[in-house]
């Protein structure tokens, strides 16, 4: 998942480099990196011993 992550972020920073016009698409791709990165943050720490923080 992380691989997906880091492959939408590179897609929008292609999308704004390349096709300017494209800033919309671009911007909702962040958008939906940035929910994945919440909801899997979310998920790895339901069921952790510890909270997600620094131990």
């Amino acid at each position: 998942m992380e691989f997906l992550n880091l492959s939408l972020i590179f897609a929008a920073g292609w999308l704004v480099y390349r096709r300017p016009q494209r800033e919309r698409l671009a911007f909702g791709l962040l958008v939906a990196s940035a929910v994945l990165t919440v909801l899997l943050f979310s998920f790895a720490t339901r069921t952790s011993l510890l909270p997600g923080m620094n131990y």
